[in-house]
Formats: structure tokens, sequence, C-alpha cells
């Protein structure tokens, strides 16, 4: 069967593709400092007017980063934005310096770049702290999710510029912590790299999209992470059990404990605007867990555990003493499940067990997926063929449709592929 661009599956297309081999200068390219001076950080509303007279001003599509404080904060808000368009240069905002009462209102930033399209390096990273300062761009590049469509053999930001651009980025503050003020100069010089390079990056990245025949798929795959993360997020059922190492645990006991240290751990972080493992590691909490086979933990059992008899643990010992207490309160009714009950699709290492038509659907199908991603280029699996989507489909029914994987959440492009591979696949 004949497919796109060369697969040797999926519906009729164009001729073979290739991939276009990534320049390479002769001699690298040591970046250090920006190709204009920094001007000051934009933090008042004089500064944000030149600015936006700026871009508005420019031409051409906006790149656009965010520095965070991931690892030094509990809330993963935008400490800086870093913005540039040709013609307009490189400017720095500060975001928390337009707080009032509440998150910054920047809906301006992208007023004044009006259709353009923004380019974002990993831009899941950024949108929803992007979304929180309501800058919601009208439509996006996502250079490290073109690479990936492209095979790139690294898809980071760094890896990018080396290898398409010959240039490479000294890069030595990404794990630092943003929210400090002032920022040094240093740092200032290191986010303006991150966005010094990216509009040539992205040109050349799409031209190779073009000349392969992927520019549809990367459209495609653009507007949906757009619209998945600046959607409002979803508030996650039992967030406690993301705990490492929770499945450790047997009793429902035991999980009561686990939870009320963990809520009470989390209420200290959110008001501290700290992250949890500063106030308390996990390991300390699973460890007191661990204790709850029989009966709550007491006191003295308590700071046996390291994490609770030294700082930082031990200087909240009273709050994590009421919350056994709360747990000792409990009838039995009250602790939760070791497991969530879902209703949705199980992992596929149990349908041999709860569903054994679906779990030979599966085994005929995830080589041919495999071998179908390999075909494009060494592309991911997943990328290919959205688990959620492929496994749903399969689970329900062996006549998966093109409607089916669209409403599980499949792009177009994927879908045109996958339907002719799934019903060859099951000889249908």
């Amino acid at each position: 069967m004949g497919g796109p661009h060369g697969a040797r599956r999926g519906p009729a297309a164009p001729p073979p593709w290739r991939l276009i081999p990534s320049h390479r200068a002769a001699r690298m390219t040591y970046i250090e400092s920006p190709r204009e001076p920094l001007r000051p950080v934009v933090e008042d509303p004089s500064a944000l007017e030149s600015c936006l007279e700026a871009l508005a001003s420019a031409t051409g599509p906006v790149a656009f980063d965010t520095e965070r404080a991931h690892g030094h904060r509990y809330w993963p808000k935008a400490y800086l934005l870093q913005i540039r368009r040709e013609g307009a240069g490189t400017w720095l905002v500060d975001p928390v310096a337009f707080e009032r009462g509440g998150p910054a209102d920047l809906s301006s930033l992208v007023t004044a770049c009006g259709d353009a399209p923004w380019i974002i390096h990993a831009a899941s990273q950024d949108l929803p702290c992007m979304r929180e300062i309501s800058v919601l761009p009208p439509s996006i590049i996502d250079t490290e999710l073109a690479a990936r469509l492209l095979g790139k053999p690294g898809a980071s930001l760094g890896a990018l510029l080396a290898a398409e651009l010959g240039v490479h980025l000294r890069k030595a503050h990404s794990a630092d912590n943003w929210s400090k003020r002032p920022l040094p100069p240093s740092w200032l010089t290191y986010a303006a790299l991150d966005v010094d390079y990216l509009l040539e990056l992205a040109e050349r990245l799409q031209d190779e999209l073009q000349e392969v025949g992927r520019a549809e798929w990367a459209d495609q795959e653009f507007a949906d992470t757009l619209a998945r993360h600046t959607a409002p997020p979803q508030p996650r059922v039992d967030p406690w059990r993301r705990l490492s190492g929770i499945t450790t645990l047997r009793t429902p006991r035991q999980y009561a404990v686990a939870r009320a240290l963990w809520t009470a751990r989390d209420a200290i972080a959110q008001r501290r605007d700290r992250p949890p493992g500063w106030i308390l590691p996990d390991a300390a909490i699973l460890e007191a867990a661990s204790l709850a086979r029989d009966s709550v933990p007491t006191k003295s059992e308590l700071l046996r555990i390291k994490g609770f008899a030294a700082p930082p643990g031990s200087r909240n010992l009273s709050t994590w003493l009421a919350a056994l207490d709360e747990v000792r309160a409990l009838p039995a009714s009250g602790y939760p499940p070791p497991r969530l009950r879902s209703d949705g699709v199980p992992h596929p290492r149990t349908w041999d067990r709860v569903n054994p038509e679906a779990a030979e659907r599966w085994a005929k199908v995830r080589p041919v997926i495999d071998e179908l991603a390999c075909d494009l280029g060494g592309l991911q699996p997943s990328l290919v063929a959205p688990p959620v989507a492929v496994q749903g489909s399969l689970f329900a029914s062996a006549d998966v449709t093109h409607e089916d994987l669209l409403a599980l959440g499949a792009r177009p492009w994927q879908a045109d592929f996958l339907v002719p591979l799934i019903r060859e696949a099951l000889g249908r």
C-alpha cells in the first residue's frame, strides 16, 4: 500500500519525501551576547508603551519565550517575557511589575502584533503561564514540534540552533530562580539569547516542512497545541496520588495518612509559594504512611523519621500531627481506596484479561504503527499514532473510522495514515 511522502501505508499522496540534511556551518560560532544591546527591562507603563509601539510598527512573526521559577516556587507563573520581531528587536518584559492584586493583563502585546504567528520553542511549557497573563496568540509555530515532525535527532533549542544555523549558545541559567529581583545582567543576556535566533530557526524548519510535504501536519499540530494548552486547566482527581512511590503502600489507612500529610503540605506550599518538597520531602510522607498498616503513627514514631525530626519538616510539626489526628477521627469508610476506579480505557497490558478481542487487535496493530513511524523517518510512534486515540478506538471496536480517531483527539493527518493501516493490519 502506498502512503504520503514515501510511507508504505496510508492514503495515496504525492511522490516520496526526503529528509533535508541539517545545515552545518564549517566552524561552530559560540554566541555569548545578543546581536543588539540589551534594553532595560520593561517594568512600567511608559516602557511598555514603547515596547508596544515598536512591536506594532514591526513586521512578520513574533519570537517569544518565558522564564519561570520551576523548582523554586509553587505556582508555575512567568517571571520574565522575551519577545522579538523583525524591525522591533528584542524586548524583555517583567510581568510581575504589572500585577495589580492578581495576574498581570498583558494582552496588549498580542494586540500590538495583530494576526502574526508567534514562534515558541516547546510551546506546551509556556502557554499555560501565558494564558494566566492573557497573552493568547492567534496562532503559533512550535520549533520543537516542527523538529520532531522532521525526525530531527535533537529537538532542544540548543541542539537545533547548532545543527540548523551553526550557532551555539552558552546556556547556564535555565534552572535559576527567575523570581529573584533584580535579575542579574548575565541572566538577562541569557534570556535575550533564547529568542535572538528563533525567527531564523523557524524559517529554516518551515522551509524543510514544506519541502518534505509536512507543513499541513505541522499546522494541525500547532493548532492543537495552542487549543489544548490555553484551555482552562481541569482539576486533577486525587492529586496526592502523584506522590513518588505511593504504589508501595497497601492498606486504605496508609493511603489516608499519605493523603492527609500531602494535603497539609500542599496548603503550606501554596501559602508560602514554595515547592512542596522544600516543605516536607515525599520520602518522609511515604515513610510515615508505611507505618500506618495497623494504626496511625504517633508523635514519637513520626519523630523517628528524619524528614519530620529535622528542618524543614520539623518547623511544621504541629501541622503534621493535626493531619494525623484527622485520620484518627475518620471512620474506615472515609479512607481512600488504594486504587481509583476508572471509566477510561485500561492499559493494553490488562487487555488479555479484560478484553481479549481488543488485546488481539492491539497485538496486530502495534508493530505496524512502529513500522510506519520508522518509514516516516524515525518519528516517535506516539507522534504518528496518539495512544489515547488508537487504544481507545481498538478497545471499543475492530471497525476503526476516521471519525472515531478524531473524536479521541487524533489530528486529520494522523487519521489519514491510521485508518487504512489499522484496516490492513486487521484484515478488514
